[in-house]
């Protein structure tokens, strides 16, 4: 009874090896979490009361499925003043979450006989939203000698498919893209499929600026959405910046799907949207997080000859030691008691050779991850 579909979603091992790591917890270990990509910081103090006073005020009910138009023209006025774009309401589609966006998108874009393009490593998920959809898959490599970096050339030797997505800054890299670079990938695809830019993490790049894909073209389509920047992960609210032709049919699926985003969180979003110096504070602190967790990791030998520039992961090299990934990051929990997640989640290739290390604790858990770590490692 269960469909060929469900049995091709992987699991998400990052959710196992949290699920083992709270099971060791209950027993009374102590375990460093560095595995789980979630802000350790609350939610803006601001965001918190907005959410109290549109309870109070009774605002339980449905939004327009696409959005509160007040949330929709606070995003729209975003763009203008982050960016110096201007972005019409109309274009911005509220979502439960950045995962409600691509769910949208691959039912919407996607079917059997399409393909999705994705990169390898990449965000677990997007591939199984083309599952999802039964649509083909085709995957581009990326290495760490190249930078993390899209050469368009592989689109002539493995072809352009339907629909792309990549994330900037990525997950689990840490790569950021500049203009330039979209705009080859870009080029390399228009008129033949979309590009779909996840922009989750563009509020957390610490070396240089950030370019929103809405810059170069009106048919790329853009993901965002308040769970990593504003840390939001709870308040499960994203969005979305579609070309108009898709409105429509977007919004006939999410009536069906969502009826509307939840509608507490969008009231409160729009305070998240003002909170500019808590923000601006949360960027910092995960930059100092970056900058100490990178050099304990390069002195400890782990390989990263590309230095991530954005989000709040560093994809590390493991190959000195000889072991499996997934092995490594069993062995780290177990014997280290760290949680750290092996490249198996992010793709297939030289996935055995990776690891990922989120920075969401705490400094004094971090030091105190790299101390187990170091330790482990040099009992092997």
């Amino acid at each position: 009874m269960i469909t060929e579909r469900a049995k091709r979603i992987r699991p998400f091992q990052v959710m196992e090896i949290l699920e083992r790591a709270r099971e060791m917890e209950r027993k009374g270990r102590d375990i460093i979490h560095m595995e789980i990509g979630e802000p350790d910081f609350p939610s803006p103090p601001s965001v918190k009361e907005a959410a109290i006073k549109a309870i109070e005020k009774d605002y339980t009910f449905y939004t327009p499925t696409l959005g509160l138009p007040l949330l929709r023209e606070a995003i729209s006025r975003y763009y203008e003043r982050e960016y110096g774009l201007k972005v019409p309401a109309e274009r911005v589609v509220i979502t439960e979450g950045s995962s409600g966006a691509f769910l949208l998108l691959s039912l919407t874009l996607l079917e059997r006989g399409r393909v999705l393009g994705i990169t390898d490593p990449g965000y677990p998920c997007y591939r199984n939203f083309g599952h999802l959809a039964e649509a083909g898959l085709i995957t581009i490599p990326l290495s760490e000698e190249d930078g993390y970096e899209i050469d368009p050339v592989a689109f002539e030797e493995r072809g352009v498919p339907d629909l792309f997505i990549i994330a900037n800054p990525s997950n689990p890299t840490g790569k950021v893209y500049r203009k330039e670079g979209l705009e080859r990938i870009y080029r390399a695809i228009e008129g033949k499929g979309l590009l779909v830019v996840d922009e989750v993490y563009s509020g957390l790049v610490y070396d240089g600026g950030f370019d929103t894909a809405l810059s170069i073209a009106d048919d790329i389509i853009v993901v965002n959405g308040f769970s990593k920047t504003f840390a939001m992960t709870g308040w499960r609210l994203g969005w979305m910046v579609i070309p108009e032709g898709l409105i429509p049919p977007v919004q006939r699926m999410a009536q069906n799907i969502f009826i509307s985003p939840p509608t507490i969180s969008q009231h409160a979003a729009l305070k998240a949207l003002e909170a500019k110096r808590d923000l601006e504070e949360m960027r910092r602190t995960f930059k100092e997080r970056r900058d100490f967790l990178l050099e304990r990791l390069e002195g400890m030998g782990f390989t990263i000859t590309c230095k991530p520039e954005g989000a709040f992961y560093i994809y590390a090299g493991i190959k000195r030691w000889k072991m499996d990934s997934r092995v490594f990051a069993e062995r780290a929990l177990e014997e280290a008691g760290v949680a750290i997640t092996p490249g198996y989640d992010f793709g297939s290739y030289r996935a055995s050779e990776y690891v990922r290390f989120s920075y969401t604790q705490g400094m004094e858990r971090l030091r105190e991850g790299c101390k187990r770590l170091e330790s482990w490692l040099k009992r092997l």
